[in-house]
């Protein structure tokens, strides 16, 4: 029971994120991705902090915070941000969101081989194939094409290098710290770092109903209530594995799509899905001692 408690998590939280893209679709005419992010960041930060509040969560001893990784971590997501939304831009949203996510459990074992000479296990191995595959079968499906990205597509790769990096210092943070306490100070010191920068983009949309409603989805559900749950994840499996487990973000948001918009499922698009379930199936019947 204590090996589904992870991917249970991680589960969770995928279908929070899922709604991100929608609810971004939703915001009001003006909003841009940096303020978009920024506003994330910093209603889910306070969102925790409220919570940390109320539970006594936070810590008495400030010194035992691991700052190196969780200055890594903070980095990592900046970057990702940054790489991502720009291409997203030059590539295309299916093209930049499938490269960056399908590349992310890669470069998360490769790190953490290189840093930790920690080898994935041949399940993983057997689990990442299918998912990655599903993620592919479910964007052909919706008609996801390559056209014209030549080189840009090292930008969604390095997007997905910053996310797996991202993975792996939160899981060494989480060590010492608890979840909730990790993704206040990781999501609080984002929002502080990217809020000089939105004084460059409009930010009226903010202050109507729509922008809101829209601002409090993305900062309670999104990120105040789905970060600490992936990272509730993390502490009781691995960031490798856990980087897997984040590849069925597509298919809860096709699931989203299918049941709640009635779109069109597809032949690719059912392959995909019954392909990243068995990936999912195949990690959570692995032994722990195999996939740390």
């Amino acid at each position: 029971m204590h090996n589904l408690k992870g991917p249970f998590f991680l589960l969770f939280s995928c279908l929070l994120f899922s709604v991100t893209g929608t609810l971004q679709q939703l915001a009001p005419e003006g909003h841009t991705p940096v303020v978009i992010t920024d506003v994330r960041m910093l209603l889910g930060s306070l969102t925790i902090l409220a919570w940390c509040l109320f539970t006594h969560r936070l810590p008495s001893n400030w010194s035992a915070v691991p700052w190196k990784p969780m200055l890594i971590a903070v980095a990592s997501v900046l970057l990702y941000q940054l790489l991502f939304f720009y291409s997203v831009a030059e590539v295309g949203v299916a093209v930049g969101s499938v490269v960056a996510i399908a590349t992310t459990p890669l470069w998360a074992a490769a790190v953490a081989f290189l840093l930790f000479k920690k080898k994935p296990s041949k399940f993983w191995v057997f689990a990442t194939a299918l998912a990655i595959a599903g993620v592919f079968l479910i964007n052909f499906g919706g008609g996801f094409q390559f056209q014209n990205v030549d080189w840009k597509l090292l930008l969604p790769v390095a997007a997905g290098l910053c996310y797996g990096v991202e993975i792996i210092a939160v899981g060494k943070v989480v060590e010492k710290l608890n979840p909730e306490t990790t993704m206040l100070l990781e999501m609080g010191l984002v929002a502080v770092l990217l809020l000089p920068v939105t004084f460059f983009f409009p930010t009226e949309w903010i202050f109507t109903t729509r922008g809101i409603l829209v601002s409090l989805g993305l900062g309670v559900v999104t990120a105040g209530i789905a970060y600490p749950c992936f990272t509730y994840g993390i502490k009781y499996t691995s960031p490798v594995v856990a980087s897997t487990l984040a590849l069925t973000e597509p298919l809860m948001a096709a699931a989203l799509g299918i049941f709640f918009l009635h779109e069109n499922l597809s032949i690719p698009m059912s392959l995909g899905m019954l392909s990243l379930m068995a990936s999912v199936i195949v990690l959570i019947f692995d032994k722990p001692s195999q996939s740390s």
